[in-house]
This record gives structure tokens, C-alpha cells and sequence, in this order.
């Protein structure tokens, strides 16, 4: 129940790439996001695997159950290489945020992460992310969330639905 009645506040509170004021978000969205590349996987990992090709991405580090979707990721993006050091992109659950230091991540890496509307716990730790002050840009999409640490951009935080 929870989930629904998150998804209905999602809706009414969520827009598209009209409105966006930031060039970073709206090519991310339009480009990226809003791009009609048929891809038949679920919702998270349609947006991280579009990011991928996007950003140009060479290296991800896959985090908790999603170290199991190694095979589906290459099928799409087959220059990619997984690491945990260091890397471009990660994908995570939220629940698994805690095993990732924020602090040691670079300027153009991307965090997307799963389930941030699944239960209350969820959006709470959401809503304390988006508060951390080297955390500059998250996209709530509803399905999953992406968090951008771009020191050269203002704190904005957006929800687009895709």
C-alpha cells in the first residue's frame, strides 16, 4: 500500500523535461533517459545500462544482488569493465548504501540506486541523501534515484518520470 500511495504523490509532484532549467539534467533526460533505444530489461537496469552508453562509461562497480546481472550488462555494453575501486558508475538497492564510501567517489561518477520508494525506510534514507552536502544533483525516478557529486553545479534535485 505503501508503494501505491508513494507512486500517486510521485505523479502529481513529478514532471518531464519541461521545466528543468539545468543543461546537465535536461540533455541527461532528453538524450539519455527519453531515448527510444528498445531495451527489454526492468526499469533500473534500462536507465543504468542507457547511462552507461550516454556517460560513456568504462568502468561500474555492480553492488549487492546486482553483482548477479554481470551477464545482462555486457550484453549491452560490451566494452565495460567491473571494478570496485575507483569506478564511473555504481548501481546499488538503497538498502545497500551503507557498504559504499560516498566520500571516496569522484566528481563524475554516477550513483543510481534501486527500491527508493519499495517502504518509508527507503525514501527516509532517500530524503537524508540528498541532504549530504557533496551530494549536487538526484533525479528521482521513482523506480530508482540518480545521484551526481558535480562540484561545478548547483544542489538541485529533480523528479522526472520515465
Amino acid at each position: 500500500m505503501f508503494r501505491f500511495i508513494s507512486f500517486i504523490k510521485f505523479l502529481f509532484t513529478s514532471n518531464n523535461q519541461h521545466g528543468i532549467h539545468s543543461p546537465f539534467v535536461y540533455d541527461y533526460i532528453t538524450k539519455c533517459l527519453y531515448h527510444q533505444k528498445n531495451i527489454k530489461l526492468n526499469k533500473t537496469l534500462t536507465v543504468f545500462v542507457k547511462s552507461i552508453n550516454y556517460f560513456k562509461y568504462k568502468s561500474i562497480f555492480l553492488v549487492g544482488d546486482y553483482k548477479t546481472s554481470e551477464e545482462l550488462i555486457k550484453q549491452h555494453c560490451a566494452n565495460i569493465s567491473f571494478v570496485e575501486n575507483n569506478p564511473d558508475v555504481i548501481l546499488a538497492n538503497i538498502n545497500d548504501l551503507k557498504s559504499i564510501n560516498l566520500n571516496t567517489l569522484s566528481n563524475d561518477c554516477m550513483l543510481l540506486l534501486d527500491g527508493i520508494h519499495q517502504n518509508q525506510k527507503n525514501l527516509e534514507i532517500w530524503k537524508n541523501l540528498k541532504a549530504e552536502s557533496h551530494v549536487k544533483v538526484t533525479i528521482d525516478m521513482f523506480y530508482c534515484g540518480a545521484v551526481f557529486f558535480r562540484r561545478e553545479q548547483v544542489k538541485e534535485h529533480f523528479k522526472i518520470r520515465i
